[in-house]
């Protein structure tokens, strides 16, 4: 059992279009040392960089009792890290950037794969590849760290979480209920606590197909 994380950065390409390749190149490694730094330090393991994506898991090599956490602590760090480059590059390039988030827990494999010739310590599995559409879900509820079911479960006590929708994602025959990180146990703003009452009535309404009250509260 593993959990997976997957980033995507979200305006760079607008940005990209503003610089010189030097620039470019500066710019993206300057991100991905951060947001790299900021995954190890919650002891993450760094799987691979995709253009701006980074793929991380927990819980391997080493076994790590507290995965689940410790990644959802390693995403909400990298959006404070996030936070202080995106201010300086809408005052240097007047462009915002967003990092989409996805987690995901379950039943993985860890080892060394690839060709004779190349292969990397990586994972493999179906929620592996959860996560991986977890992230891109955030899209559709202009949401930016979304976890699965079985984070959820590791998760609730440490992490202030909200419901979102149950989705069925590209791949999966059973829907998934999914959820949105709000910041760690007690620390809650006064807004986001105002908040939660009427989103909960929302939602409940959502589900009842009263749609013109969920839309309301």
């Amino acid at each position: 059992v593993g959990t997976a994380f997957f980033s995507d950065l979200s305006g760079f390409t607008a940005m990209s279009e503003k610089m010189s390749a030097a620039e470019l190149v500066a710019r993206m490694n300057e991100y991905l040392t951060l947001m790299t730094r900021s995954i190890k330090r919650f002891n993450g393991t760094v799987d691979k960089y995709e253009g701006d994506a980074i793929v991380a898991f927990w819980n391997a090599p080493i076994v790590q009792p507290d995965h689940a956490v410790l990644a959802c602590r390693a995403a909400l760090d990298n959006q404070k890290e996030l936070a202080g480059l995106r201010e300086r590059w809408i005052r240097d390039y007047g462009v915002t950037v967003v990092a989409r988030i996805g987690l995901n827990t379950g039943t993985m494999i860890f080892g060394n794969m690839g060709s004779d010739e190349k292969f990397n310590y990586t994972m493999m599995g179906d929620p592996v590849n959860l996560a991986s559409r977890l992230e891109g879900a955030n899209k559709d509820y202009a949401t930016f760290m979304m976890i699965g079911p079985e984070t959820y479960e590791l998760v609730k006590d440490a992490m202030e979480v909200r419901e979102l929708d149950l989705i069925k994602v590209k791949g999966k025959q059973i829907p998934v209920t999914v959820y949105e990180i709000l910041c760690e146990k007690g620390q809650l703003d006064e807004r986001m606590k105002k908040l939660q009452e009427p989103y909960s009535v929302g939602l409940q309404a959502y589900r009842l197909k009263q749609f013109a009250a969920a839309a309301g509260a």
